[in-house]
């Protein structure tokens, strides 16, 4: 399947990317190991969930999560991706080269201590799952995803960081909205062109891409909040209070297009879902490791309960996102706040953090080993 691929990283010519020379290494690397992962992949019963079990695997999937920091052995994208394929019936082979070269990309080295390749296989497994038990709730009617839609998805979760630099929206003291996610979209829109996929596709992936931005927190008119306003009024009752969305021109077919704001939903969820969604050892590790990269000493409780009011509004908005973590955000601001209101006690440095001892959550540090 690999081998069949359209495009190499010599045959487009792409501009102010270091990571464009390591576009092949990035294929044989994933190859090596691609039996094995596949094998992996299917074991996992969690990774497929339907909509009956969503929510009760929070346990399996923190452990399994833990097995890619200790032992290393996280599957690559393309083995996720090509097992999503075989999965959700995407047999279109422009549809399927797409989505390997976006896996391929987001193969490409990353090394940052949150936005690297470790955070970009969580958000695809997450985004899976999300796929997954909404398309079981919405079996046989309008709402459940085609095939093209999961494929715009999976290139999404691959890419929606893609040469991301560590640094946010700001530099030096000025603002520049959608900054890293127009430059993951940027570079690999020539790789996705070339491997087959349609300006169609590349528009609808783009807004998911520029929803995924939180920046500036708070502020109704930034991008993911403009997306939380297109979902509730298409799929949450605003429609009878407004009649018309004032999104921004780039974002403005979530207004037209229903399914498009429902697929921008999902994208973000499943980007906050491993920090804010399973267990409150994941979410301080992830704390940890996110404080770590915007050269932050420190990683505490207030962290915690800041993310979840500002970025997550205390709630996912998808049926799925609620179903498979809604009761787990619950508990994880309860305990964050307790311990913020106890001492707001700075957490340890992440590889000394319970989810990589391998401790169940439990506030101010009381965890409980996992045999």
């Amino acid at each position: 399947m690999l081998r069949s691929l359209k495009i190499t990283a010599k045959e487009v010519e792409v501009f102010d990317w270091e990571g464009a020379s390591l576009v092949p290494s990035a294929v044989n690397t994933a190859g090596k190991a691609l039996e094995s992962d596949l094998k992996s992949i299917k074991n996992q019963r969690f990774i497929f969930p339907d909509g009956q079990g969503a929510g009760n695997d929070s346990e399996e999937v923190t452990a399994y999560l833990r097995t890619w920091h200790v032992a290393g052995d996280a599957p690559s994208l393309v083995a996720l991706v090509l097992a999503s394929c075989e999965k959700f019936g995407i047999e279109t082979p422009d549809l399927v080269q797409a989505i390997l070269m976006a896996a391929i990309l987001g193969e490409v080295e990353n090394d940052l201590p949150y936005h690297n390749n470790l955070h970009f296989k969580k958000v695809v497994l997450q985004l899976i799952r999300l796929i997954s038990v909404h398309n079981d709730i919405y079996a046989q009617t309008n709402r459940a995803l085609d095939a093209e839609q999961i494929a715009v998805l999976l290139m999404g979760g691959c890419i929606h960081d893609l040469g991301h630099d560590g640094l946010g929206n700001t530099v030096k003291g000025v603002f520049y909205s959608g900054r890293l996610e127009r430059r993951s979209f940027d570079l690999a829109k020539p790789y996705l062109e070339a491997a087959g996929a349609d300006q169609e596709i590349l528009q609808k992936l783009k807004v998911i891409l520029l929803t995924t931005d939180v920046a500036p927190f708070g502020d109704v008119t930034n991008p993911m909040n403009q997306m939380k306003a297109a979902y509730r009024f298409h799929f949450m009752g605003e429609s009878e209070q407004y009649q018309t969305l004032n999104l921004s021109n780039e974002l403005e077919g979530m207004e037209e297009c229903p399914k498009l704001a429902m697929m921008a939903c999902l994208m973000h969820e499943a980007d906050i879902a491993t920090s804010a969604g399973l267990d409150y050892t994941v979410t301080q590790f992830e704390t940890c490791k996110l404080m770590e990269e915007i050269g932050s000493s420190e990683a505490k409780p207030i962290h915690i309960t800041d993310f979840l009011d500002k970025v997550c509004q205390r709630r996912f908005l998808s049926d799925a996102g609620q179903k498979l973590f809604g009761a787990n955000l619950a508990r994880i601001y309860a305990l964050a706040e307790s311990d913020e209101q106890n001492g707001n006690e700075p957490f340890p440095k992440p590889d000394h953090t319970d989810f990589v001892l391998g401790k169940r959550e439990a506030s101010s540090g009381e965890g409980k080993t996992i045999n």
